[in-house]
């Protein structure tokens, strides 16, 4: 059964389009930035311009709050960060995703802002959620049927079978506490189980306790709905 989730469940989960630190995902203001960058439109020409010129350009085109972390700059320097890009008409989140996918950074909605962060910066940016996993840890019991042995009266043999003795084989268990872990750490966050030092997970009576990004933690609710599905 282990080997059927494993294969049924590996590729199936997605990263976010636009991660978020605190706030609320009802916020008003976070709905019209999302709604601005998935509507916009945009054509830019940009010849080896710096980083914070192209975002200069995008934040005066669309009115959005657009910043660069400084923590960008302690990984590359201003000429790892120029920007080449011609395109014509493009969704507006389209052309920020050309723009850093490449250079490993991100975007990120914060109060009102989308901040440019290295990618890792999101990834180790921890919070703490509780998954109800109860109804996954009900044993489903396998039972094979009561193992029989022919006996004699004597013991030591020597005399005809005249008997039988049934002894029942204890149940086993299918899906264990360390089987959810595991399978978990293996599925979801790539790396960040072991490279991220803020990152854990602790199963107790039957909920999982996990400290993880807030993209690791969509991908852990998709993966338990899985889990679910083969239950």
């Amino acid at each position: 059964m282990k080997t059927m989730l494993t294969t049924a469940i590996l590729g199936l989960l997605a990263m976010p389009a636009l991660a978020q630190e605190g706030g609320n995902d009802n916020d008003t203001r976070k709905a019209e930035v999302v709604n601005k960058l998935n509507t916009m439109r945009v054509s830019v020409d940009f010849a080896n311009q710096t980083m914070e010129e192209a975002i200069s350009f995008l934040r005066d085109f669309s009115g959005l709050n657009i910043i660069v972390d400084a923590e960008v700059y302690k990984n590359q320097s201003e000429d790892q960060l120029k920007v080449t890009l011609k395109v014509k008409d493009l969704l507006l989140k389209s052309v920020l995703k050309l723009m850093l996918s490449s250079r490993e950074l991100t975007a990120m909605y914060k109060e009102g802002v989308v901040l440019i962060v290295p990618k890792n910066k999101i990834d180790k940016a921890v919070t703490l959620q509780l998954y109800d996993v109860r109804d996954l840890l009900v044993k489903l019991q396998d039972f094979a049927g009561p193992k029989v042995e022919l006996v004699s009266p004597q013991k030591g043999g020597g005399g005809p079978l005249t008997g039988a003795t049934f002894t029942l084989e204890e149940p086993r268990s299918t899906i264990t506490e360390e089987f959810i872990t595991d399978m978990v750490k293996q599925n979801t966050g790539d790396k960040s189980w072991d490279e991220n030092p803020n990152a854990s997970i602790n199963l107790t009576n039957g909920v999982l306790v996990v400290s993880q990004s807030k993209r690791v933690h969509e991908e852990i609710k998709r993966f338990v709905n899985l889990l679910r599905q083969f239950k």
